[in-house]
This record gives structure tokens, sequence and C-alpha cells, in this order.
């Protein structure tokens, strides 16, 4: 059995370091198009990662464009910061004593990193609501919905629940 948790752990590491490359190069690929789209629009519509829709926004103001790539651009390199957090998290997760202080730690922040995707997702879709009254254009959604709050609590409770596991764990070594 303890072989098979450590090769679920080890896929997982290996599933996180790819969702982590993936979304670091979406993020390059998107901070590419904005500065490439501020130059040159033209020539920013060939690119990978670009949102032809904000590129429209260019047309009515450039802070419009730079603003709504800032920010999609944000939330890609936030997203892979999450999944470095969790490789980090899974190489110092040790089968044989999983309740430490440093795990329940980094549960804990990526909890909260994953809380200020979902804040920053609610803040960017009430300025991409503005920018479509402004200018006229359906701008679309951030792709983050509201999945990122439970999956956010979700993690939360867990890093709380390794926090108590590590209480128990003090309690346990101080009556023997």
């Amino acid at each position: 059995m303890k072989i098979k948790t450590e090769h679920i752990l080890t896929f997982l590491k290996i599933v996180a370091w790819l969702a982590f490359v993936g979304y670091a190069i979406k993020a390059g690929a998107q901070a590419v198009a904005l500065v490439v789209g501020f130059i040159d629009p033209t020539l920013a519509e060939k690119l990978y990662e670009v949102n032809p829709l904000l590129l429209k926004l260019r047309q009515y103001n450039i802070s419009f464009f730079v603003n709504a790539m800032s920010l999609v651009v944000f939330l890609s390199a936030i997203t892979a910061h999450v999944w470095y957090l969790a490789i980090q998290l899974l190489s110092k997760l040790r089968l044989k004593t999983p309740f430490s202080r440093d795990v329940a730690r980094r549960l804990e922040k990526i909890a909260f990193e994953i809380l200020g995707i979902w804040l920053i997702n609610i803040m960017g879709m009430s300025y991409f609501k503005w920018l479509e009254k402004s200018t006229g254009e359906q701008l679309g959604n951030l792709g983050i919905g509201d999945e990122f709050l439970l999956i956010a609590a979700i993690v939360y409770i867990v890093s709380q629940i390794f926090k108590r596991g590590i209480e128990i764990n003090e309690e346990n070594e101080l009556t023997v």
C-alpha cells in the first residue's frame, strides 16, 4: 500500500510540474502579446495566446487594452505560482510524518493565493463589464469561475486539519 501512495504522489508531482510549465508558458506568451500589441497590433493578432477581443480594445483606448491584458497576464502568472507552491508542497510532504508545520503553512498559503485568484477574477470581471458598456464590445470572461472559491475553502480546511494533526502529534509526544 505504501508503494502505491508514493507512486500517486510522484504522479501528482509530475502533473503539478506540467500545470506549472503550462501556465508559465501561457503567462509569458500573454506578456509578449501585451508588449507586441502595444507596439504593433497587427503582428500581435498572429501570436499564441492572444485574445482578439482584447486587441479590439486598443482601437478605443490603449489604456483599456493594457489594463485588460495586464489583468489576464497577472491571473495566469499567479495561477502558475499556485502550481509552483503545489510542487513545493509535494516535495516537502513525507509519508512517515505528513503532519508538519511546513506542510500546513504551505497548504494555508495555497488556499489564500487561490482565494486571491478568485477575488482578482471578480474585480476583473467587473472591469470587463465596464469596458463592455464603455466600448460596446463583447469581451467574454476571464476563464475563471466561482469554483476557485470552493477550492480555496477546501484547501484551507485541509490546512486546518493538518494544524490539528500537528497539535495531536505534539500532545502524544508529551504524554509518552
